[in-house]
């Protein structure tokens, strides 16, 4: 499932666990900070949305931060933004949260419809996965491949 990561809930101090560090086997955001061109097979299955498309396209190249949100469900992640002189997308909300020590996940949300990606990584420079889309009414999920590539962030 491809629902954004509910919050753990807090560890008891007294628990013989409480100081191992979850954060420890996450990934890094400095490793993966950057900018990515990002490619996504054909939706499947292909639904044909017409204008509805807009809301499961993300910007072709984009730039992870190692910056913390800070409003609304970025405060959940770290910061997604189009890549310097990229057109941004419909969605008013994107970050990316680490899910393992090789593995990520960007949402781009209107607070209502989008897509997240799951991406794992050998290295900082390909990450590869699957695209789910997620709407807030009953619609068919579709799913797609993505590869994103580490660019230079000049590049336009």
């Amino acid at each position: 499932m491809f629902a954004p990561s509910a919050k753990l809930p807090a560890r008891d101090p007294a628990s013989p666990r409480a100081n191992t560090n979850r954060d420890d086997k996450l990934l890094k955001p400095e490793a993966i900070q950057g900018c990515y061109e990002l490619t996504l097979s054909p939706w499947f299955p292909d639904l044909k949305l017409g204008e509805d498309e807009e809301f499961i396209t993300p910007p072709r190249r984009i730039q992870l931060f190692a910056t913390k949100g800070t409003e609304g469900r970025e405060a959940e992640g770290y910061l997604v933004r189009p890549a310097p002189g990229i057109q941004p997308s419909i969605h008013r909300e994107t970050y990316w949260l680490p899910k393992g020590p090789k593995t990520l996940e960007i949402v781009w949300t209107t607070g209502l419809s989008g897509l997240m990606m799951q991406l794992k990584t050998s290295d900082a420079e390909i990450l590869r996965g699957k695209a789910a889309t997620f709407w807030d009414f009953s619609r068919k999920k579709q799913t797609a491949e993505v590869v994103a590539q580490r660019v230079d962030c000049g590049k336009g």
